[in-house]
């Protein structure tokens, strides 16, 4: 389904609602809440890009939460502000005691420094600040490759399925080459 609402595009999946049943059908309320807590870290992005001056092109809400896409030109300062502000967000429910696990994890993945996840982002936009565009490429493929298998270790070692299952997404993502 889509429409638009303040010059906003929203797409909503038919595989959110599936997801959401399928949830409650099986009393899993553990993936009710990290599907929550993922949207309210995605919400604290939009707020903080319209508070930085920005504007949301589209939001799409699917089965992994609500995920934004802007083209907003913001400065590097501002930029790296509105990639952390999903970060604090969760950071906020971990200092509050809600939800802490699910909300401890959502921060800790969003802190590694693979791109497309939220520090990945800041880190190679101080990349291409402070070296050509090869040079940071390069540098940000190579810290997300060591990043990534140290959460592929990670999770293998102490037996985390969620986790492979999110970082062999992110290594999808990294051999398209999608820098």
């Amino acid at each position: 389904m889509k429409f638009k609402l303040f010059h906003v595009e929203f797409e909503v999946s038919f595989l959110f609602f599936a997801v959401i049943c399928t949830a409650l059908i099986a009393n899993n309320y553990d993936f009710i809440y990290v599907l929550l807590f993922s949207s309210l870290h995605e919400l604290g992005h939009i707020i903080s890009l319209y508070l930085l001056g920005g504007k949301a092109d589209k939001i799409t809400i699917s089965f992994y939460g609500i995920g934004l896409k802007h083209s907003s030109d913001l400065p590097v300062s501002k930029e790296i502000l509105f990639l952390l502000s999903g970060i604090l967000i969760n950071l906020l429910f971990v200092m509050f005691n809600i939800k802490r696990d699910i909300n401890l994890a959502l921060l800790v993945i969003n802190a590694f420094p693979i791109y497309p996840l939220d520090m990945g982002r800041c880190t190679k936009l101080v990349l291409e600040k402070y070296f050509d565009v090869r040079v940071s490429y390069f540098l940000m493929y190579a810290l997300s490759v060591v990043a990534l298998v140290l959460l592929v270790g990670y999770s293998i070692c102490y037996k985390k399925f969620s986790l492979f299952i999110i970082s062999a997404y992110l290594a999808y993502w990294l051999l398209r080459g999608n820098l």
